[in-house]
């Protein structure tokens, strides 16, 4: 019969458990002919209390698109836990957009929470409530901030 302390010393002994690095530390930022990358983060609703099923349709949908673009896309990272998809990709212009949108059409839910906020064209679908109040006020403030800044409120 083992004691308590034969069941104990092998797991005590092992290296203890530590949190994964950083984004910061694992997306690149050139990519291999030392060009910047630009990247984007989007939201993936409900993925962190989805089932193992949902997960892998998201995981699917992403390694999908990723692929059509090739070398193009240099990383990504869908975080279960924060319910976001970070995405680096090849500094060209209008290729942030065009991969975001190919990630919304294969996942409708995901919203684009960062990078060129709003150069990704909505998917048609019906919003009600506070979706839609929030979206029509995000483009009025992205509309009027240029002038904002150069002074003219008009």
């Amino acid at each position: 019969m083992l004691e308590d302390e034969d069941v104990i010393r092998p797991v005590m002994s092992r290296a203890p458990l530590t949190p994964a690095q950083p984004l910061w530390q694992v997306a690149p930022t050139r990519g291999d002919d030392g060009r910047c990358l630009a990247d984007f983060m989007m939201l993936l609703p409900r993925l962190a209390g989805g089932s193992e099923t949902v997960r892998q349709h998201v995981t699917d949908a992403v390694r999908s698109v990723c692929e059509d673009f090739g070398d193009a896309v240099a990383f990504a990272e869908v975080n279960y836990k924060l319910n976001t998809l970070w995405v680096s990709v090849v500094a060209e212009p209008g290729l942030t957009a065009r991969v975001a949108t190919e990630i919304r059409q294969q996942i409708p839910d995901a919203l684009l929470i960062g990078g060129q906020l709003g150069a990704v064209p909505s998917l048609p679908q019906v919003t009600r409530g506070w979706r839609a109040w929030l979206r029509g006020r995000i483009g009025v403030l992205s509309a009027s901030t240029p002038r904002r800044l150069l002074g003219n409120r008009d």
